[in-house]
């Protein structure tokens, strides 16, 4: 779902897609985090990740 979202909205936002156990190397800029996360143009960092969530964060990254 975030995935379609990102694709939505590509070129226009930068989306980067960590998942807790998997990827490490966010841990060093955003610290451990138990849950998965969304960040979006290396600024703000999204862990509700739904689809309502996810996309009132895109708009306020296109708003700034």
């Amino acid at each position: 779902m975030v995935q379609v979202l990102a694709k939505e909205y590509e070129g226009r936002v930068n989306v980067k897609i960590y998942r807790a156990g998997t990827d490490f190397d966010y841990i060093p800029k955003y610290g451990a985090v138990s849950k998965s996360m969304l960040i979006i143009n290396e600024r703000k960092a999204v862990t509700k990740l739904t689809k309502p969530a996810v996309r009132q964060a895109f708009e306020e990254a296109l708003k700034k």
